[in-house]
Formats: structure tokens, C-alpha cells, sequence
């Protein structure tokens, strides 16, 4: 225990990070019905969720060159654990916001950046091979098991007993952190970069927050103002989405000069600049930004399709999600194997071809007859994503310098999560702009309508028209009155534009997969691991929270 105690704590973190999300995922309608809420709003909850820990991982890293990993690690963990407590017991989206979205996402960002370099401080040679294998298969088996957990705590018990386990764990690693070698701190210890860390914070949170609002606001024109302490928001006719989106735009671009004068200047920054001349590195976080997130779109549109318009469970949900599951597992443990046979490059463009022809069956599969096994070909979309997972992380970190591993590794992260947020910011808004157009036409094409129906209804549904089950379809139109006629040719034009919608989000993803691929050309030709030996600088740490 002594000597593998620092390795347990990590992999017990690594595993609750990664199985965090994919457990929510199944449990959407169960939070839309516990939590009084829609499923936009979780939506929101799922990326800004994502949004906190990007915009916290490079903090995150600063502080523990500032003040110590050990020390930072568990005071992560600590926020970890009062956010997990907060979600369980939250009544309204704004409390789970608070407790998952905001708490967990920052605790989990002060842990994640120091995975890797405490375990490359407490282990040398084939222990630390060892260590880095161990955390990229409890990550890989985090990803798999996740929608199972997730569905069996929500159908038998509650959502909330999964935050609550979590907390269990949590306990459990803070006992092992005494096996984590004590922080050994320089004389002098770099500054932290406060004007770094905002601009980077503001930066990141306009763009995510300007694609979330476009589901009520619009993309580009307003559908209405944006109410900003009372005074309307909308200069030129102009929604809220790009303006937010531009600021945001702006703020990174300043980021980045700050940070390139701090560097230059031989002063301390959140990040150097310079990490992106380094070839390769470019097409590596672009790639990994990519995967992430189709990955993260996959797992908001399937369970939500598979609850809506199948009517499944959570504990069904997860289940039907296996296919893909498996092929994340098979794929990720074996492509390690591979790393000494082929170049991971070639490896990780192959794995973004195999997850577009993979999302393109899945799309042709998505029809008003379909059935759950038409959409069992997830898992041919899911040996795609682990054929990456098992090469990219390693690629990025094996082309730096071993003193730039730590803001490297928290680089990665941060693009990552970025991926995760604005995977699903994106899709969702995707899907909600697509239903709207194809119920507002399905309306006007109406022959039981009269001219004052189609008026209202298609007011309302440029308004508020959310995705929802047919059982929540049938409620509504029997509060509303309509003739048996009108209610049957309501539901059928729904059934479509829904149908339509999910088609639409899967259509992105695969357009998100060829432009991965692409951005795996430019990635550096090298194998990850010689064929005669495996040493540590060939064996970088595959430490990811997606």
C-alpha cells in the first residue's frame, strides 16, 4: 500500500472525474421531471459544467506551481466533494448549476492538471509506465461503465445516490493522499497572472454562454432583445449569440498577446505561448478538441433520443448505449498495443474515419419507424473514439519537451473540456433551431388549423417550443383543448420535426469528424512506443477526463 497508495488515489480521481458526466447524461428527463426544469436547461448545466473546468484547468496547474500539487490536489478534492454534496441535495437547476456545474467543475480542475506530474514525481521507470497504463485504463473502463451506473442509480434508486457515491470516494482518496510524496516548494515560486487567468476565464465563458443563448435569442438576428438589468440588448436588430461570441473572440486574442509578452519578457504566465510552435501541437489539440467533442454531442443526443422518442429508461438507456460503450474499451485498451506496430498518427486518422462512417449510419438510421437496434451501430462510432483516445493524449505530450509536460498536459485539458462545452452547447442549439423551422412549417402546412391557430401556435413555437417526450405531448394538448383531429396531426408533425432534429445534431457530428480528420493530417508522424522497449519518455501520460 505504500508504495502504490499515490497510484490508487489518482486512479479512484481519474475514475469519478470521467464517470461525472456520462452518468448525468442518462439521467436527463429524469432531472428535466425531478428538477421542474427543460432540457435546454440541462443542456446548459452539461456545458457550463465543461465551461468552469476549461476555464480553470491552466489556474488550476499555475497554483500548484505556486503553492504545491499535493496541497492543491486536495484542496480540490475538497471542492470536488462539496459540490458532489450540493448537486445530490439540489431542488432547482440553479442549485445543481451551483453544486455540479460550477464547485465540481472547478474542484475538478484543480485535480486534474497534477494527476500527471504527481505521478511522475512519485514513480521512475516501469512503475511509472505501470502508473500512466493503470489511469489510462480506469479512464477508458470511467467512460464505458458510466451510462450503465448512471442508469441503474436513476431507475432503482435516484440520480442522486450517483453525486452521493461520488462523495464515498472521495472520502476514500482523501485517506490515501497521505501515500502522495509531501510538496517540495523552490525558494522562489512563480507569480500568479491574475490578467492571464480573467481574460481566459471571460474569454472562454462569452463564447460557450453566446452559443447557449442562441436557442433563445437567435444566431444572428434577435428573435427578441436580450434583457440586460432591464435595458434591451439589441443593437442593429442583432441577437445576443454573436455579439457574445465576438467579445469572447476578442478577450483570447488579448489572452494570448498578454501571454506572449509575459513570456518574451521572461516573466510568469498562465501558459507559454510559445508551446504552440512546437510542430504538431497545433493539429493535436485541434484534434482533440474535435473528438472530445463529437463525443460529448454523441452522448447528449443518443440517451436523449432513446428517452424521448423510445420512451426508455435510464437503466434502458444505458444499456442500449453499450455498443458504444465496448467499442471505447476494445479500442482503447488496444490501440496501446498497436503504438509499437504503428504510427499514431495514422492510427488516430483512422479512428476519425471509422467515427464518420459510423455517425453516417447512425444518421441514415434516424427515421419516424426507426427502432433502438437500428442505432446499435454506436459502437463502430465508439472504436473510432477510443482508436484516438488511445493515441492523442500521448502524441501531444511525446512532442514537448519534458520540463513543458505539466503545461502541456493542462493545454490539452483545456481544450478538451472547451470541446466538451461547446460540443453541446452547439448541438443542442443545432437540434432546438431545427425543430423550430420544421414545426413552424409543419403548422403552416395545416389544413385543421385555423388562420388564429397557426398564428399562436407558431408564436409559440418560435418562443418556447422545447424537446420533450410524447407522453408530455399528449398532456399538453389535452390542456389545451384540441380536437382529436387537430391533436393527431399536432403529434405527427412533431414526430417529424423531432425526428428531424436528432437528425440534424448527428449531422454535425459527423461534419465535426471529417474536420477532425482533417486536423490529423497535420499531426506529427511518429510511433508512441519503439517495438523493443518501452521507456518513460515513450509512454507520456494518457491522463484525460473524456
Amino acid at each position: 500500500m505504500q508504495k502504490w497508495g499515490a497510484l490508487i488515489a489518482m486512479a479512484l480521481s481519474m475514475f469519478i472525474i470521467v464517470i461525472d458526466t456520462t452518468i448525468m447524461n442518462v439521467s436527463i428527463s429524469a432531472l428535466v421531471q425531478d428538477l421542474g426544469t427543460t432540457v435546454t436547461g440541462v443542456q446548459s448545466a452539461i456545458s457550463i459544467y465543461a465551461l468552469v473546468m476549461a476555464a480553470s484547468i491552466l489556474i488550476g496547474g499555475k497554483l500548484a506551481d505556486i503553492f504545491g500539487k499535493k496541497r492543491i490536489f486536495v484542496i480540490g478534492l475538497v471542492v470536488y466533494a462539496i459540490g458532489t454534496i450540493t448537486a445530490s441535495f439540489s431542488q432547482s437547476l440553479g442549485v445543481l448549476i451551483v453544486g455540479w456545474s460550477v464547485l465540481e467543475g472547478i474542484g475538478g480542475a484543480l485535480m486534474i492538471p497534477n494527476i500527471q506530474t504527481i505521478l511522475r514525481n512519485q514513480y521512475k521507470g516501469s512503475d511509472l509506465a505501470s502508473s500512466y497504463g493503470t489511469i489510462g485504463a480506469v479512464a477508458a473502463v470511467g467512460a464505458a461503465v458510466g451510462p450503465i451506473v448512471g442508469g441503474f442509480f436513476t431507475t432503482y434508486l435516484s440520480w442522486r445516490w450517483a453525486f452521493r457515491t461520488e462523495v464515498v470516494v472521495v472520502v476514500i482518496v482523501l485517506f490515501m493522499v497521505r501515500y502522495i510524496a509531501a510538496d517540495v516548494l523552490p525558494d522562489r515560486g512563480p507569480r500568479f497572472d491574475f490578467l492571464g487567468a480573467i481574460l481566459s476565464i471571460l474569454g472562454w465563458s462569452s463564447i460557450v454562454l453566446g452559443i447557449l443563448l442562441a436557442q433563445t435569442y437567435g444566431f444572428f438576428l434577435a428573435k427578441k432583445p436580450f434583457d440586460l438589468f432591464g435595458r434591451e440588448v439589441a443593437p442593429f436588430g442583432l441577437s445576443i449569440t454573436p455579439i457574445l461570441i465576438g467579445l469572447g473572440i476578442l478577450l483570447i486574442l488579448l489572452l494570448f498577446r498578454w501571454e506572449d509578452r509575459q513570456e518574451s519578457r521572461g516573466l510568469d504566465g498562465l501558459f507559454r505561448p510559445s508551446i504552440f510552435n512546437v510542430p504538431g501541437i497545433i493539429s493535436g489539440f485541434a484534434s482533440r478538441f474535435t473528438q472530445v467533442g463529437i463525443q460529448a454531442g454523441y452522448l447528449y443526443i443518443l440517451p436523449l433520443m432513446l428517452q424521448l422518442s423510445f420512451s426508455l429508461t435510464a437503466m434502458q438507456t444505458g444499456i442500449a448505449l453499450l455498443p458504444f460503450s465496448i467499442g471505447v474499451l476494445m479500442a482503447s485498451l488496444g490501440g496501446a498495443r498497436l503504438s509499437s506496430r504503428f504510427f499514431a498518427n495514422r492510427m488516430i486518422q483512422v479512428g476519425f474515419v471509422v467515427c464518420s462512417a459510423g455517425l453516417g449510419a447512425i444518421g441514415a438510421s434516424i427515421q419516424p419507424t426507426s427502432t433502438v437496434s437500428d442505432l446499435a451501430l454506436g459502437g463502430l462510432f465508439g472504436l473510432g473514439c477510443g482508436l484516438i483516445a488511445s493515441q492523442i493524449i500521448n502524441l501531444i505530450i511525446s512532442s514537448v519537451q519534458p520540463e513543458q509536460t505539466a503545461e502541456t498536459a493542462g493545454l490539452s485539458g483545456t481544450f478538451e473540456q472547451l470541446g466538451n462545452a461547446i460540443g453541446v452547447a452547439l448541438i443542442g442549439t443545432i437540434m432546438m433551431a431545427t425543430l423550430t423551422t420544421m414545426m413552424t412549417r409543419e403548422i403552416d402546412a395545416s389544413t385543421v388549423y385555423t388562420p388564429e391557430q397557426k398564428t399562436l401556435l407558431t408564436a409559440a413555437a418560435e418562443e418556447s417550443i422545447q424537446l420533450v417526450s410524447d407522453t408530455e405531448v399528449d398532456a399538453a394538448l389535452e390542456e389545451m383543448g384540441a380536437t382529436p383531429e387537430q391533436a393527431a396531426e399536432f403529434k405527427e408533425g412533431y414526430h417529424l420535426a423531432r425526428t428531424g432534429a436528432f437528425k440534424a445534431g448527428v449531422s454535425l457530428l459527423v461534419f465535426g469528424a471529417l474536420l477532425g480528420l482533417v486536423f490529423a493530417l497535420g499531426l506529427p508522424r511518429r510511433k508512441l512506443v519503439s517495438s523493443d522497449e518501452q521507456t518513460e519518455d515513450a509512454l507520456p501520460a494518457p491522463v484525460s477526463a473524456a
